[in-house]
């Protein structure tokens, strides 16, 4: 095989419980070591990030480098890394995360074999496994394991296909600088409106199941509840821009739904059915990841769902600001 050259790309915040993992595992990756490079931007880190960062360089000179994002957000990082990058394709990554070791070869060996078919290949996604912190981070990791979630296909999806998001993925470098990086009003939901871009420009995007990286899922309620809102002001702001889906009036619907309940109370029947179809998804989640704290589950994807649909009304409003 005909190895190219590999950038990876990882922003970094206050990573300290996590960043050795992932940096472990990317200098350990089963590929070779001078045809990819790890760059690390650390957004001003207060904790020690940077000293175990800058160790991971010095103990892998040539392979890793400590480089500093001053904007702090990823989406600047990201901008950031494809300029100074080196590799004619690149992967963005997070430092919440860690691959397997055959995450990048795997990678590089799907792209070159679907843009056989494919030339309009953009770039190549995989699996991502939750890991859980705590009871609270299994309970979340459910919610978006559940296609009543919305949440992209990469979460719980077995099949390859050729999808319309994917994440940590490997894209090639020169369609990206033709689409002009990321958006950096993207403040979250960076990767989310450039792989919408990717799609609106012709491009395309490809999903491989056995391409398998590992996230540990958020644990505490600030984190699920910020998040959550956030997931809604994201598709108001691709809104916004001009990008639309039918699957995305959702939020719309169901504010509208719920206050028209009040005043009409014979649409009390469709709330039952909708609670009928909390209940339904929760046992067949709790059957297949027996899990059983999905019994819960119905009222958190009640929130879940008024959560995203306010921060969809806030993000139409307010656009950027809405981000919390």
């Amino acid at each position: 095989m005909n190895y190219p050259f590999v950038s990876v790309i990882i922003p970094a915040y206050n990573e300290e419980r996590y960043i050795a993992k992932c940096l472990e595992e990317w200098v350990n990756q089963n590929y070779p070591k001078d045809h990819y490079e790890i760059l690390v931007y650390d957004g001003m880190s207060t904790d020690r990030t940077a000293e175990i960062v800058k160790n991971f360089e010095e103990r892998y000179p040539g392979l890793v480098y400590y480089k500093l994002n001053p904007k702090r957000k990823q989406v600047f990082a990201f901008n950031m890394g494809i300029r100074e990058a080196k590799g004619e394709y690149f992967i963005i990554f997070g430092a919440h995360a860690y691959p397997e070791r055959n995450f990048l070869k795997k990678s590089v060996e799907t792209f070159l074999e679907v843009k056989k078919s494919e030339p309009k290949l953009a770039g190549v996604g995989g699996k991502i496994i939750k890991l859980f912190e705590n009871r609270l981070a299994k309970l979340v990791a459910l919610i978006y394991s559940s296609p009543l979630s919305g949440a992209s296909t990469f979460w719980y999806e077995e099949r390859p296909h050729f999808a319309k998001t994917i994440a940590f993925a490997l894209y090639d470098k020169k369609i990206v600088e033709e689409i002009g990086g990321f958006d950096e009003d993207m403040f979250i939901g960076d990767d989310f409106e450039f792989n919408l871009r990717i799609n609106k420009r012709g491009y395309r995007l490809f999903f491989n199941p056995e391409i398998k990286s590992y996230y540990f899922a958020r644990s505490t309620w600030k984190g699920f509840l910020k998040q959550t809102f956030n997931y809604g002001a994201v598709k108001a702001m691709a809104v916004r821009k001009g990008y639309f889906s039918p699957m995305w009036l959702f939020p719309l619907a169901f504010l509208g739904f719920e206050i028209s309940m009040i005043v009409l109370r014979p649409l009390i029947w469709i709330f039952v059915l909708y609670w009928l179809a909390l209940l339904g998804e929760a046992m067949r989640l709790g059957v297949k990841t027996r899990n059983w704290d999905a019994v819960i589950m119905p009222p958190m994807m009640f929130i879940f769902h008024n959560l995203i649909s306010i921060g969809f009304v806030v993000g139409l409003v307010v656009g950027k600001r809405a981000y919390r």
